[in-house]
């Protein structure tokens, strides 16, 4: 993946914040916990930021880190377990440009049963 322009890096913020915002709508979110990522060049990615409600996450507090780490731009930490689950995905699955990870009722209920089913 090549690296985003300055335009197209605000734009994937935009979105990514945007895409918390539709989760709490929907009631799709448990508060701070779970995380969603945006892969935008070779070995960085942005993702929220820990300790933000999902419907307080703007574009300007989305994070840029890269798989080693580092947080490239912003002032908040990202919660370990996300930054591992993230970075994993993406090195691994270049493809998946979006990662979401959540815990919905549902999906977690699924996991629950032998089989899956």
């Amino acid at each position: 993946m090549a690296t985003l322009s300055t335009d197209e890096l605000q734009q994937a913020r935009v979105d990514l914040a945007a895409s918390f915002r539709w989760a709490v709508r929907h009631g799709l979110h448990e508060g701070i916990c779970n995380h969603f990522s945006v892969a935008v060049g070779d070995d960085q990615f942005l993702i929220n930021a820990h300790g933000y409600h999902w419907s307080e996450i703007t574009a300007s507090n989305i994070l840029l880190a890269d798989y080693d780490g580092n947080i490239v731009e912003g002032d908040r930490p990202v919660e370990p377990t996300a930054f591992y689950i993230h970075s994993r995905v993406h090195k691994a699955c270049p493809q998946a440009v979006c990662v979401m990870h959540t815990h919905m009722p549902y999906a977690t209920a699924l996991t629950l049963l032998e089989g899956g089913r």
